[in-house]
């Protein structure tokens, strides 16, 4: 069923608004009311007009020439003829309204004001937002993003007073040449096109303002560029109707306000040579208005584009374009002479007067109906950030984020799963400038960066080649591009060949941010491991495209044309596997209770019971919550960064011993039923037995809660001499804190101590002993040591550069964050050393404690664990065993505590180790330094806090007496609207 754009127009219209200082329109069903209205004031309007302002109400006139000042003209024509509208091209905002303003005071009929912002303000205002290309749209699947565009486009033109926004684009392009639509359009499926067009012209004109499909009809199978000569299109009637004509007649039929016509010589509509399907009464009066049903406004392209003025007289080109059957004349080459021909036209009868008034009348309702006729001045308060709201751009941003697309992915080498098997390099064509593309790859691993500009000397690409020699994966990023097929996109032949060459020698993954036809510049994609179509070289594009390499970033988008042997359609989805950043608002958090979280760590450091700390809390996989407050000491010399690590005590149980025991159990080198006597042979015969790994794992063996080790070891305050010396020898090797040292085997000492304890009752107590048994365990086994098998087997493959035991070996000294000021044992500031006192005895590295780290890489492994042993598109731990090892192991014995992971109290207790809303599925882990950390299957919330607490005294309770870490989880409970 076809609708009248007229009728439609009036459903969608009711009420006139004033918002920022100009009308907005809201739209309604039915409302005769307004109707009646506007062809009231239409008839009046008319009424009190000569024929030539009737005549000039069609014409609109040039604001400016693009960068240029204003024209004096158009203010001339405005008082002299009572033009009809103007249309602005690229300026500056305030520039504009204040011009706007000034122009409209000066007409006697309120002016239409018109823009051609395709992708939004920015295409022609400086400043203002500019949203992705058509073409990059073309590849989005989900069509609200493009909506929610439209409307933004709307809001922000009714901002400026804008009525019409010559757009969409609805040419369907399939022509790769096309030199003038090419990345405009939203593609080469005439269906696709249709839809995405249409959630683009609905936006603006639920919005109030009027859209004009655009350029019909079809201006996407062209050679040539209608601004400087007539395009010839040679489809079949029959091919039109099923590809060019399709957009137009869907919009048509879902009430398009506006449609302009073409500088095209189309014969199967019109045979006539060099007639313009502008200037055509077949194709204009007899195809659009009466087979195609379109009774909206019709507006030519410029008529002042060589399409037209070279095979038509100066002055002629308007009048053959009115009797065409357009309403509105687009920027004729002559305006006088254009009145003047139409007027002598209608004097001599060659044109009825009904002609006039049918085309000047619908062009005043259309003025009342989107609230011009209000003649509403532009408020140039606060127009700029009016304009630029941050959820503008996060809708740009979204909009490139959608569009991503995968074309080929061999071996799934993307997203990189496996870091530690790579020595990659990034290749950036196109510049020798930084580029936001390399950021997250050297964020998330060591990459070599090599740039080359366009067209490099042949040197320069042998010595980038003889770089490259040692690396085993290059991925190459073509930027510095352009939106035009006649310039090659700006990737000229010898950079193909350059990349062709790279590619041949090495495996590599192609990124190319120009138009998807770019990929038919080679000569075949046989030998690219993986390629990726970014669209656009924009910042932003460039750093979401690098993460959705990386599995930071979903890549989900497909092609919007056929390009280099890939058919439209094509697009491998690529999921998310890594931990990313999304707004609050974005994951619809309340941020009033981030600002409470905010209050609670700046009043822990009022209070003292921490100088400073890390805070971080993800939802659902996205981090939506980082900050570090404070400073490393209370001296406030050094304030707490994102990337400083801190002594995470036993966290240390969950982050290394665990997820060790947990692999191992999946190879099946342990069997958690067991005994840990079947692997430690030297426990056989002693109280520990019997014990088993469940017993140990869940802290209900028996074992006392820990051994003060050291204190054997010192005489009075002195250390004893011959288990310490002040510097590091062969007999003296383990570093326990600066310039002490520990004898070699002094660790036997330490595992007779545990071997010879007393057993206690199977109830439950917290105890360390056990998990200094799973080091030596793990070690024994796996033969390499317990720090270097967790960074091989977990934090290596996950990508994570701040978690490691020994922090000062990985680590500067000012990114390690200090502990106790320890006048007990070690006699000295720890600053870089573990300050657990048996892990110290052990070198700082131990089954319960040693391991440093920042928040962001905690949050990684809980990540992991909360995805069932999956992060970054690779296995770790079998889901079934992580299920095991997170689940309640004693509750009938009032014991709270999975394998390992601390669980929530089976009845909640204020002032304990859970906040309130931790549901009986999530599992963590405090530690005795300040730190916590715990992720919630039910809800997606991970939530780490990391602090020094025992800085300078140990014996500071303010954190625990303060309740502070439970606090801000029950926060950010509150935040995501999970109170309980």
């Amino acid at each position: 069923m076809r609708y009248s754009a007229s009728v439609y127009f009036f459903r969608l219209l009711i009420t006139i608004v004033f918002l920022t200082g100009t009308t907005k329109v809201i739209v309604a069903q039915n409302d005769t009311r307004l109707q009646l209205n506007a062809e009231k004031w239409a008839d009046s309007v008319y009424k009190s007009l000569t024929v030539d302002e009737r005549i000039a109400q069609l014409i609109f006139v040039r604001a400016n020439y693009s960068g240029k000042p204003y024209l004096e003209e158009a203010g001339q024509f405005i008082s002299r003829y009572n033009i009809g509208g103007v249309v602005f091209f690229k300026s500056d905002p305030v520039a504009q309204a204040v011009q706007t303003n000034k122009w409209n005071a000066l007409a006697k009929t309120p002016l239409f004001v018109a823009m051609d912002a395709e992708w939004g303000l920015g295409m022609r205002l400086n400043h203002t937002v500019k949203y992705p290309l058509q073409m990059t749209l073309g590849a989005i699947d989900n069509q609200a993003y493009i909506y929610r565009m439209g409307a933004e486009i709307g809001e922000q033109c009714q901002r400026m007073g804008i009525h019409i926004n010559l757009a969409p684009v609805v040419d369907v392009n399939n022509n790769p040449a096309n030199p003038v639509i090419g990345m405009r359009s939203f593609g080469e499926d005439p269906e696709s096109v249709s839809l995405k067009a249409y959630q683009y012209m609905k936006g603006m004109q639920d919005a109030g303002i009027i859209a004009c499909a655009k350029h019909f009809p079809g201006h996407g199978n062209t050679n040539t560029d209608s601004h400087l000569d007539l395009p010839v299109i040679k489809a079949s009637k029959k091919e039109l109707r099923n590809v060019e004509l399709v957009p137009f007649q869907y919009l048509i039929d879902k009430g398009v306000s506006a449609v302009m016509t073409a500088h095209l010589s189309v014969p199967a509509l019109d045979n006539k040579k060099n007639r313009a399907s502008s200037l055509s009464e077949k194709i204009v009066n007899g195809y659009l208005k009466k087979k195609m049903g379109f009774t909206g406004l019709i507006i030519t392209d410029g008529l002042d584009m060589k399409g037209v003025t070279k095979n038509n007289k100066k002055g002629k080109v308007a009048l053959k374009a009115f009797v065409a059957g357009n309403d509105i004349l687009l920027i004729p080459d002559d305006i006088p002479a254009s009145i003047k021909t139409i007027k002598e036209a209608i004097e001599k009868g060659k044109v009825d007067e009904e002609r006039l008034e049918e085309s000047c009348k619908k062009m005043l309702r259309y003025k009342y109906l989107s609230g011009a006729w209000k003649r509403t001045v532009v408020d140039t308060d606060k127009l700029l950030g009016d304009l630029n709201r941050p959820s503008y751009q996060h809708t740009v941003d979204e909009l490139f984020g959608e569009a991503i697309t995968v074309v080929k992915n061999e071996g799934n080498i993307i997203p990189l799963a496996y870091p530690d098997t790579l020595h990659p390099a990034v290749l950036i064509i196109g510049t020798e400038e930084e580029t936001s593309f390399e950021q997250p790859l050297k964020q998330f691993m060591p990459f070599s960066v090599f740039r080359l500009p366009h067209d490099a000397s042949t040197s320069d690409k042998q010595k980038v080649l003889n770089m490259l020699e040692d690396y085993n994966l290059v991925i190459i990023a073509v930027v510095n591009t352009n939106i035009l097929a006649s310039k090659r996109y700006h990737i000229p032949e010898s950079d193909v060949q350059f990349i062709e060459h790279v590619a041949r020698k090495k495996t590599v993954i192609l990124d190319v941010f120009a138009s998807p036809y770019a990929l038919d510049f080679f000569s075949g994609t046989t030998n690219f491991k993986a390629i990726v179509i970014s669209y656009q070289d924009k910042p932003y594009m460039q750093k979401v495209s690098a993460e959705a390499i990386l599995g930071i970033h979903k890549a989900k988008g497909a092609l919007p044309v056929g390009a280099g042997g890939f058919a439209a359609g094509t697009g491998i989805l690529i999921e998310k596997s890594r931990l990313s950043y999304a707004t609050p608002e974005e994951l619809g958090i309340d941020t009033l209770y981030l600002t409470k979280i905010d209050s609670v760590a700046l009043s822990g450091i009022a209070e003292k019971a921490y100088p400073g700390c890390q805070i971080l809390a993800a939802k659902d996989g996205y981090i939506f919550y980082q900050k570090s407050f404070g400073y490393h000491t209370y001296d406030k010399k050094q304030k707490v960064e994102n990337t400083d690590v801190y002594d995470l005590a036993s966290l240390t149980k969950i982050l290394a011993t665990t997820p060790a025991l947990m692999r191992m159990a999946d190879e099946g080198k342990i069997d958690i039923n067991g005994r840990l006597s079947d692997y430690l042979l030297y426990l056989r015969g002693s109280n520990k037995e019997d014990i088993g790994f469940r017993e140990v794992l869940a802290h209900q063996a028996g074992l006392q809660s820990w051994i003060p080790y050291y204190e054997e070891t010192i005489w009075n305050t002195d250390w004893d001499t011959t288990v310490y010396r002040s510097s590091i020898s062969e007999l003296f090797p383990v570093r326990v804190a600066g310039h002490m040292y520990i004898q070699e085997n002094y660790h036997y000492a330490i595992y007779n101590e545990i071997i010879n304890s007393p057993l206690q009752e199977k109830e439950y107590t917290y105890s360390d002993l056990g998990f200094y048994l799973f080091k030596d365990m793990i070690e024994q086994i796996n033969n390499i040591e317990l720090d270097d098998y967790v960074y091989q087997m977990f934090y290596n493959p996950l990508g994570l550069r701040h978690l490691r035991y020994q922090p000062r070996r990985y680590f500067p000294l000012q990114n390690i964050i200090p502990t106790e000021n320890d006048q007990v044992f070690r006699h000295q500031l720890l600053h870089g050393d573990v300050h657990d006192q048996g892990a110290a005895m052990l070198g700082g590295i131990s089954g319960h404690a040693g391991l440093f780290g920042n928040a962001y890489d905690v949050a990684v492994m809980m990540e992991m664990f909360l995805n069932g042993g999956v992060y970054g598109g690779r296995h770790f731990i079998k889901p079934e065993t992580l299920n095991d090892f997170t689940s309640y192991q004693f509750p009938e014995k009032d014991n709270r505590r999975g394998l390992g992971f601390d669980k929530p109290l089976h009845e909640y207790e204020e002032h304990r180790t859970n906040c309130r809303s931790a549901s009986p599925e999530s599992f963590g882990h405090s530690g005795f330094t300040g730190t916590y950390t715990w992720a919630d299957p039910e809800t997606g919330l991970i939530y780490v806090f990391l602090s020094n607490r025992v800085y300078p005294d140990m014996h500071n309770s303010k954190i625990m007496d303060l309740d502070i870490r439970t606090s801000i989880h029950q926060l950010f409970y509150d935040a995501i609207g999970e109170e309980k």
